[in-house]
């Protein structure tokens, strides 16, 4: 039996169908572990997390679409808490962001739990895994508050780096993103990302038709909001 688990943020578990929906019906079971506003610190735990529960092994395949650099992530009251972006979430004020914001330090953390999950998965025989990402996590973070020079940081993953297959914003939105009431990609634009770094992953054409009448009419439906998984240890 082959089983796909999905890791991600908003770009993988949102309102309408993203990639993961997408590659979902080329396997016999698909776990989606992704949630709106995660960042990459979610992402790990929750890698770690279905690999207990499951055991990854032969005949698994698992997708994780990193996130951005400058999210907070925390686990409070029996569920995880991801509130996206910490520079556009109302709850931190400038003083925080001034005084517990920096470039080096979540480039030094993101990278080590990337890699944590990577050094996982490929000691894991017979399974199969991509990285994929939302940002291009080469070009390092962007931040005017607090800026540390984390170049040097980064070439010590360079292999870290080399694994990662290119972003959203690399092969959709290199002019850039998005623009209107909501940012992220369509469905019909999830299935074209992953023609572009996956191709002849997604082979049923019924599910090409899926992606692009669903993207004509979007899912609104607030009940599927890429919040479902949040109780988890």
């Amino acid at each position: 039996m082959s089983r796909l688990f999905t890791f991600g943020c908003s770009f993988t578990n949102y309102r309408w169908s993203t990639w993961a929906d997408c590659l979902a019906p080329e396997f016999d079971e698909f776990q989606n572990w992704g949630q709106s506003g995660g960042g990459n610190h979610y992402i790990f735990n929750s890698v770690m997390e279905a690999d207990q529960r499951y055991k990854f092994g032969a005949g698994d395949t698992v997708i994780v679409c990193w996130s951005s650099f400058f999210r907070d992530d925390r686990y409070v009251n029996g569920r995880w808490h991801t509130l996206g972006n910490m520079f556009t979430c109302p709850i931190y004020n400038e003083e925080y962001l001034k005084t517990h914001v920096d470039d080096r330090g979540y480039v030094i953390r993101d990278f080590a739990l990337i890699t944590g999950a990577k050094t996982l998965l490929e000691n894991r025989p017979g399974l199969i895994w991509r990285f994929l990402s939302m940002i291009d996590l080469q070009a390092g973070p962007k931040c005017e508050i607090n800026p540390g020079e984390p170049r040097d940081v980064m070439q010590v993953y360079t292999d870290v780096l080399d694994s990662i297959l290119p972003s959203y914003q690399e092969v959709l939105y290199s002019k850039g993103w998005k623009t209107g009431e909501d940012q992220h990609p369509s469905p019909a634009e999830h299935l074209a990302y992953l023609d572009a770094v996956l191709p002849g992953w997604v082979t049923k054409q019924e599910t090409r038709v899926k992606m692009h009448e669903e993207s004509i009419n979007l899912n609104k439906d607030p009940r599927r909001s890429g919040m479902a998984r949040v109780n988890r240890l």
